[in-house]
């Protein structure tokens, strides 16, 4: 017997997000430094706007995961590309997946 929905029963409405992996040179502990703060305002311009839902580094620091709001997988690459880290070597290979991320914002009703 189904009862009233419920706001939680609410379906999820996707936005058009990317999970994006990039790889770390195995060197780039000793080379990062130089390009770090570049890299961080980057990041940070990303998450202040809201193109970037979430940024951070694999723990074992072999890569860097990003969630990235883009209208397409070419979009999502581009702005990955004009990070320092990228341009300056420091990630080599660059993931990019679509995502169904769940935010806040997809708990909408239909």
């Amino acid at each position: 017997m189904s009862g009233p929905a419920r706001d939680g029963d609410a379906p999820l409405r996707f936005e058009s997000t990317y999970l994006v992996t990039a790889a770390f040179a195995a060197d780039a502990a000793v080379r990062r430094e130089p390009h770090r703060a570049a890299h961080l305002a980057h990041v940070r311009a990303l998450l202040a706007d809201g193109t970037a839902l979430v940024a951070g580094a694999r723990a074992d620091l072999t890569a860097s995961v990003l969630v990235l709001r883009a209208a397409d997988p070419a979009a999502a690459r581009a702005l990955v590309e004009q990070d320092p880290y990228w341009r300056h070597g420091l990630w080599t290979t660059l993931d990019v997946a679509d995502y169904l991320a769940a935010t806040s914002h997809s708990l909408r009703r239909t």
